[in-house]
């Protein structure tokens, strides 16, 4: 195993992930797309205009995406207070290609997509995070295992549209690179 795979495993691993602070925490949900071969990586680079192709038509998918998000957001949503707003597509390149897209927003997405909020947790041991101002905030946990239930329902607004969508990105990557593939693992809600 390279020494680069290595690392990016250890970036992955829930310990390190969740210690980090910065660039990857306003980032959960994101998409890979990886090659398999690091000559063929470099082969595709060198073709500076299918390469700039490649990332615009990128760029567009994701603006595609972010408009039926929030087009979702304002049919299902009926209190939305800052998700909309929050709601941005986030590219990672890597020598000049398209490596990692992703979409950032309010914690308020999560909340909704998943019927939770004040009273009303969920998870064993419950999840902690660092609000606006730096501190540090956990789960109460009187509220476990009452997500979904009462006058909260959870709002299905995230996965819905990128299971839609992941065909389109897949055939712009098959399209650019047939040694490319997509790792979905990291961007839906509902992991189960």
């Amino acid at each position: 195993m390279g020494v680069m795979k290595r690392l990016s495993e250890q970036m992955r691993t829930p310990k390190r992930k969740n210690s980090l602070i910065g660039a990857r925490e306003g980032l959960p949900f994101e998409i890979s797309l990886e090659s398999t071969s690091r000559i063929a990586r470099y082969e595709r680079r060198l073709d500076k205009e299918k390469l700039r192709q490649f990332n615009s038509e990128v760029k567009e998918w994701m603006g595609y995406v972010i408009q039926d998000l929030k087009g979702n957001i304002a049919l299902l949503v009926q209190k939305d207070e800052f998700l909309s707003d929050s709601l941005e597509p986030r590219i990672y390149k890597s020598k000049g290609e398209t490596e990692r897209v992703g979409f950032s927003f309010a914690r308020e997405g999560i909340y909704i997509h998943r019927g939770a909020g004040r009273g009303q947790g969920g998870f064993r041991g419950g999840s902690k995070w660092t609000d606006k101002y730096g501190k540090l905030k956990k789960t109460n946990p009187d509220s476990f295992y009452l997500m979904g239930t009462g006058n909260r329902q959870p709002i299905r607004w995230f996965d819905p549209i990128i299971e839609k969508n992941l065909p389109k990105l897949a055939d712009i990557v098959a399209d650019y690179a047939a040694d490319m593939q997509i790792d979905a693992s990291r961007i839906f809600i509902d992991k189960d």
